[in-house]
């Protein structure tokens, strides 16, 4: 009885998926994209989420984030380390100002922006470092191991590039100019930096790299767009991302870029490059070569890179790519996701909750 179960189960498959592959032929792209991930689905490997822990939120939470599957919340002028169940493990508390967080790969930076006093913690919340700079400072940044912070004042911008012992190594400012991004080398002798130019009747952009001693090495401009992401690759290449398109750069020259409609977020790992856009994620290596497209029928605006596997979600739903194939689908509401090893943590509207990752029976 139950292998006749099984053969209607497996024949119904087989019948759904002709039918998808002969309708393939008459539909456009997009939906063509669509066909192509259910099938995946049908007979990649499924996952399921099972609900392992969960912690209701509180309303006074700024921000969130997760390290090692450690949960860590900030709330105006308090820091918390948290267990997946919500037990505290650890909290500290700041007398700033104008209190701030940046989370960083590496360390999590507690900050006052008013007077540039920067505490660095690390991931179980104790204190590594800390930074008195005496100056407002408006954002900083952890790029590899250096630390940038941004300064601006009324007619005069500019970026500092501490290495990983705290010692000045960069600095470069622009008057009259407004800084968008910035972004170093590991070895934080090479720094990258994004400027706006409203000068003229069309907006442009220009991208600078510097050298060693602050030297100019070269410089491109974008017309018509906005620089909004840049990073080194491994061999000092650039990806670079404009409101309108992506671009390779490799000694101050293009060699290839690529135009998308409605850019959502990026992504460079493991020597790749996920780009979401419209309804797609799209996974391209560095030759400009495009590996994979994958359309999706729901609206989706992070993505999220883990373990050789790509999280994708928005506010009510979330995928999980492996390779070529989706995986996983879940849909709740979502306010931020993060995954860990074969942890998905999923921070909603009233919970924390953290999902272990498992095959579906």
């Amino acid at each position: 009885m139950e292998e006749n179960k099984r053969s209607s189960h497996i024949g119904f498959k087989i019948f759904i998926i002709g039918f998808l592959i002969l309708s393939m032929i008459f539909l456009k792209e997009e939906n063509q994209n669509k066909i192509i991930g259910f099938l995946d689905s049908l007979w990649g490997k499924e996952k399921v989420l099972k609900l392992t822990d969960s912690f209701e939120g509180q309303e006074d939470i700024i921000s969130m984030n997760v390290y090692d599957g450690n949960i860590v919340v900030w709330r105006n002028n308090k820091i918390s380390f948290l267990k997946s169940d919500g037990t505290l493990a650890l909290e500290k508390e700041f007398n700033f100002v104008e209190p701030s967080v940046y989370y960083g790969d590496k360390y999590i930076y507690i900050m006052d922006n008013s007077t540039g006093d920067i505490y660095s913690l690390d991931k179980k919340g104790q204190t590594v470092d800390r930074l008195q700079l005496n100056k407002e400072i408006y954002n900083i940044k952890e790029t590899n191991e250096n630390l940038i912070y941004h300064i601006k004042t009324f007619d005069l911008e500019s970026i500092n590039i501490l290495n990983k012992n705290k010692v000045l190594i960069g600095n470069h400012s622009f008057e009259n100019e407004n800084i968008l991004s910035y972004a170093t080398n590991k070895n934080g002798n090479m720094t990258l930096v994004s400027l706006l130019d409203l000068k003229g009747d069309m907006i442009k952009s220009h991208l600078y790299c510097y050298g060693e001693n602050n030297e100019k090495l070269n410089s491109l401009s974008f017309q018509g767009e906005i620089l909004l992401f840049l990073e080194f690759t491994s061999k000092e290449e650039i990806v670079a991302l404009t409101d309108k398109g992506l671009y390779f750069i490799k000694d101050g020259k293009i060699m290839w870029k690529k135009q998308f409609d409605i850019i959502k977020d990026i992504c460079v790992w493991d020597n790749k490059i996920y780009i979401l856009y419209s309804n797609y994620l799209e996974t391209i290596d560095f030759t400009g070569r495009v590996e994979n497209k994958i359309g999706f029928a729901e609206e989706y605006n992070k993505i999220v890179a883990f373990d050789k596997r790509i999280l994708v979600y928005g506010n009510n739903n979330m995928i999980l790519v492996e390779g070529d194939k989706q995986i996983l689908k879940h849909s709740e509401g979502i306010i931020e996701a993060w995954g860990y090893k074969d942890q998905i943590f999923l921070w909603g509207t009233d919970e924390m909750k953290t999902y272990k990752i498992s095959s579906k029976k």
